[in-house]
């Protein structure tokens, strides 16, 4: 979550998550583009992937 949100925070991005035991639910969505999904959920997403690749 901490690398998540470093990454998040230098594209100036606020995702909704929740972290419950060993699960996080990150939700994509630009607020300011009237809630729907953006170039910069789709930039967020990718780096995301590449964090959690194994």
């Amino acid at each position: 979550m901490t690398k998540v949100a470093i990454e998040a925070n230098t594209l100036d991005h606020h995702p909704e998550w929740c972290n419950v035991w060993n699960k996080v639910v990150i939700d994509l969505v630009t607020h300011s583009a009237g809630d729907r999904i953006s170039d910069l959920d789709v930039t967020l997403a990718k780096k995301i992937e590449k964090l959690i690749e194994r």
